[in-house]
């Protein structure tokens, strides 16, 4: 994916510096720091070498190896940039990236392909990506792209993020269960598992397992989660 060149910055310790002191301007506005990017790419060593860089800049960086788990993450996350591969097996980046559009339409989009075809770039051109890059990409390339690119988009704060996720997951406890619903309130008072199993006289396996139901129903990822949605849709 990359320049034999770019790939000795990551290898090279003194290679790492160098590259570290190129960029000090970047690395330095804390603003990066707060953001958060999800690399998708089929090709392992690639996607672990761009890991290894974003790291130093982002303070949040997801990973996927092909265009379904991007969608995923991308629901899940909403990530501030999604740095992304075209041609992936289960979805290319493409069909990704329109469907991602209708999830995360702030998040800044980077394509990096090895294809220099008409078709990829009119569909990409169609969708609105923020870059478009030929690979092999780069590093130097990549951060003026998202430079520019960054400069002249608002992107949302944290507590926008959640707002939104609080949003859209509105009405998501209506998909559960009776039971689910059931514990879903105690995990939302703050009942621990063990008590919860022995009010409805079941296993605190099983309960574990009403958890695991009721945070991938509602995409929540914690009990504080599920206890600031019950808080701020008035279910407790």
């Amino acid at each position: 994916m990359y320049s034999s060149v770019s790939q000795k910055l990551f290898i090279v310790e003194k290679g790492v510096q160098n590259f570290y002191s190129c960029y000090t301007s970047f690395m330095k506005n804390k603003f990066y720091q707060d953001l958060s990017i999800l690399i998708v790419e089929d090709e392992l060593e690639s996607m672990e070498e761009l890991q290894y860089v974003m790291e130093l800049y982002f303070g949040f960086v997801h990973t996927a190896v092909d265009g379904c788990e991007g969608l995923e993450l991308i629901e899940k996350y909403h990530p501030d940039i999604v740095f992304s591969d075209i041609d992936m097996p289960c979805m290319n980046g493409v069909d990704m990236l329109k469907e991602a559009r209708k999830i995360s339409s702030n998040s800044v989009f980077i394509f990096a392909t090895a294809h220099n075809d008409t078709d990829y770039l009119l569909s990409a051109i169609d969708i609105k990506v923020d870059a478009y890059l030929m690979k092999p990409v780069q590093l130097d390339i990549v951060f003026e792209k998202l430079e520019n690119i960054l400069k002249g988009r608002v992107l949302p704060t944290a507590d926008e993020k959640d707002k939104n996720r609080i949003s859209e997951s509105k009405l998501s406890h209506q998909g559960l269960s009776k039971r689910e619903y059931e514990v879903f309130l105690d995990i939302a008072k703050g009942i621990k598992p063990n008590h919860i199993a022995q009010k409805y006289e079941i296993k605190p396996k099983t309960i574990s397992t009403y958890r695991k139901r009721i945070f991938e129903k509602m995409c929540v990822n914690s009990n504080a989660e599920i206890i600031r949605y019950a808080i701020t849709n008035h279910l407790i």
